[in-house]
């Protein structure tokens, strides 16, 4: 061989090692990581944590190459990182940030083995420094920690700590369902109980009463909001956490998924100058979030938004928010009083409670302000007469009232799985009832992607009652209930039943999960 073809031989083999020793260029397309299995074995390539902080979940082997799905495939540096962790070519794949976490959640070995922790230990006689907050090697502060950051890595609303009789269970909510987490010895309950109280900052000595507190918890950098509530029962004291994650943010109200009309009559009520606009639900049927949505939209700088809110869930630029504490006073009913005297266009009352912050609000929608609240009713119709049933003058009502509009939660069909089935005769039934006719209908068969469930997060169904003239002369002369139902029904008002009708129709939730919300005669 001459020395200019050893030369050449030599280039070649060069450029072949330094193209090894770099990462393949980030593939563009999305990969959905349901349709197909991985081997779990590549977990142990790559630490749980940084798959959790980067995003990114090993896929495939082929001798030194790794297959991994990335949100962020065009990140060069993490990229590198993962080079040197695994000592293998990377070829990225671009996949959903929210898949990838749902597989590391699914997957990946949790970090804590929670029933290790107690082999050997003695907790009958609770030493409250174990639960100090200096001491955070304490297998129950590591326990308490575990499951907080399990649930909201799961996407639960909340966290419940149900004290038995012969042991603690931890249960979460994930889509309106509670399922059960752990259960956890006896013996440690006392002592996860005062854990919980010190970061709430509440009175651990006091087991007799209940208590309200709040904490944070910085989980892999996302700021998650903790509402604590403490209720004494017979077999020690029941604790349930509110888990409110800052980092999924204020959705808009064109992500509601609205019924076309009910939204542009619900935006054509929030440019009114002045009146009152009810949102209306159970507990957690999403009535502040569509408050902070309509905000968001209201939100300009021409205009000034004050809000009294109990407790402030989210934190809104430009709006000035107060935070309810009745410790020392300050109420809905007074904090609303010396909002008016801040000269608002908009007021934001959390929720009416009483007589007495049913009356201000309604007082400061006649003078001026357009004010926004929330009610616990079921219907948009019985708001009215609950108002008067807070003995709210029925002429105020009429007057003020601009409009309500009564939302319920029900489960989204997974959207990995949905297939048509043949409905049965009670779904026909009860469809025909209302109109409608169909003999196949939207179900979601079960994947990984959703748990089995066939349903992954939850979709909003809504009614909304505008006030016209003749309800105002309705109102004012103290109309039945039964009464405005039928004027609304001749008006041709679309009620939630209906609107969940139609999300059926379009393959977004079931009749069964229908029937949970509303009456079947509805």
């Amino acid at each position: 061989m001459s020395q200019r073809e050893h030369s050449r031989s030599k280039g070649k083999k060069s450029r072949k090692k330094k193209h090894h020793s770099q990462t393949v260029a980030p593939v563009d397309s999305t990969l959905d990581l349901f349709s197909q299995s991985f081997d779990k074995a590549l977990l142990e390539l790559i630490p749980r944590s940084f798959a959790k902080q980067y995003s990114v979940y090993p896929l495939r082997r082929e001798e030194d190459r790794l297959e991994v799905a990335m949100s962020q495939p065009k990140n060069f540096s993490v990229l590198n990182e993962l080079r040197i962790i695994t000592g293998l070519m990377i070829e990225p794949v671009k996949a959903e940030e929210g898949d990838i976490q749902q597989l590391i959640v699914r997957d990946y070995p949790s970090d804590l083995n929670i029933d290790n922790l107690f082999v050997g230990q003695d907790f009958d006689q609770v030493e409250l420094v174990q639960t100090s907050a200096a001491n955070e090697e304490s297998p129950v502060i590591k326990t308490v920690n575990a499951l907080l950051e399990e649930a909201v890595d799961r996407r639960a609303s909340d966290i419940h700590f149900d004290p038995q009789e012969k042991y603690l269970a931890v249960r979460i909510r994930i889509d309106g369902e509670m399922r059960e987490l752990k259960r956890l010895p006896k013996n440690v309950q006392q002592a996860v109980t005062s854990r919980i109280k010190i970061i709430s900052s509440l009175d651990i000595t006091e087991t007799r009463l209940p208590q309200d507190g709040r904490a944070m918890l910085n989980n892999e950098g996302r700021a998650v909001d903790l509402r604590v509530s403490i209720l004494p029962t017979i077999h020690g004291e029941k604790i349930v956490i509110r888990i409110l994650d800052r980092s999924v943010g204020i959705r808009k109200l064109d992500e509601f998924k609205f019924d076309p009309l009910v939204l542009k009559n619900f935006r054509h009520a929030l440019t009114q100058p002045h009146g009152i606009i009810l949102v209306t639900g159970p507990t957690g049927s999403g009535k502040s979030s569509t408050l902070y949505a309509a905000l968001q939209e209201l939100n300009t700088s021409d205009v000034n938004i004050i809000t009294v809110e109990d407790p402030v869930e989210f934190q809104l630029e430009g709006i000035n928010q107060v935070a309810v504490n009745s410790s020392i006073g300050l109420t809905f009913a007074s904090g609303l009083r010396s909002i008016l005297r801040q000269d608002p266009n908009i007021v934001m009352v959390g929720e009416i409670r009483d007589k007495e912050t049913a009356e201000i609000a309604i007082r400061a929608s006649m003078t001026g302000h357009l004010v926004l609240s929330t009610l616990h009713t079921n219907d948009s119709v019985s708001t009215i007469n609950r108002l008067i049933d807070m003995e709210v003058d029925s002429f105020l009502v009429a007057n003020a009232l601009e409009g309500v509009l009564a939302q319920r939660l029900v489960k989204r069909v997974c959207t990995s799985c949905r297939v048509k089935v043949e409905a049965t005769e009670q779904e026909r039934i009860f469809l025909e009832e209302h109109g409608m006719y169909r003999t196949e209908l939207v179900k979601g068969k079960g994947c990984a992607k959703c748990g089995s469930t066939g349903y992954q997060g939850r979709i909003a169904i809504q009614e909304l009652m505008l006030m016209t003239a003749e309800m105002r002369r309705m109102v004012t002369n103290q109309a039945t209930n039964d009464e405005l139902f039928g004027y609304v029904k001749q008006q041709n008002m679309k009620f939630i039943v209906h609107d969940g009708i139609d999300k059926i129709i379009a393959g977004d939730t079931t009749v069964e999960e229908l029937l949970k919300v509303v009456a079947e005669d509805t």
